[in-house]
């Protein structure tokens, strides 16, 4: 195992991916890169694109500063960030085979199947598109 990418959101079970995450590459000599897809601006009715354009913004803004914050919550200086735009488990699965990882880690917040259907599981969604093996931490 040589590239292994952690896709990470900010919440405890992220967090908690990414510590395992960077437990296997230290184990295996592997890279370890961090990524966060900024979703697409959905606003409700006809918003001005500069609205639109500063919410886009600013969501870039925040995830680039998530990422920068996971480096230091887990001491890996030498982790590598990545900042994508787009529905997250698509891009994260299309980066993953794309620039040939060897492994996806994510964490699962453990929603019930009710709560997946209505809210979304960026984990169960990696699970069926993702080329490459995903090891989902709970």
């Amino acid at each position: 195992m040589k590239k292994i990418l952690v896709a990470v959101d900010g919440s405890p079970p992220s967090i908690h991916a990414a510590k395992m995450a960077l437990e296997l590459a230290r184990a295996t000599g592997a890279t370890l890169t961090a990524v966060y897809s900024v979703p697409p601006v959905a606003l409700p009715g006809e918003v001005p694109f500069t609205i639109v354009n500063e919410v886009a913004q600013a969501d870039k803004s925040r995830g680039s500063q998530l990422l920068e914050e996971v480096k230091r919550e887990l001491g890996a200086s030498e982790a590598e960030t990545l900042l994508l735009d787009g529905a997250p488990a698509e891009r994260i699965a299309e980066i993953a085979e794309e620039q040939g990882f060897d492994l996806v880690v994510v964490g699962s917040r453990g929603r019930n199947a009710v709560a997946r259907l209505f809210i979304g599981s960026v984990a169960d969604r990696l699970v069926h598109i993702c080329k490459q093996p995903v090891l989902v931490v709970r």
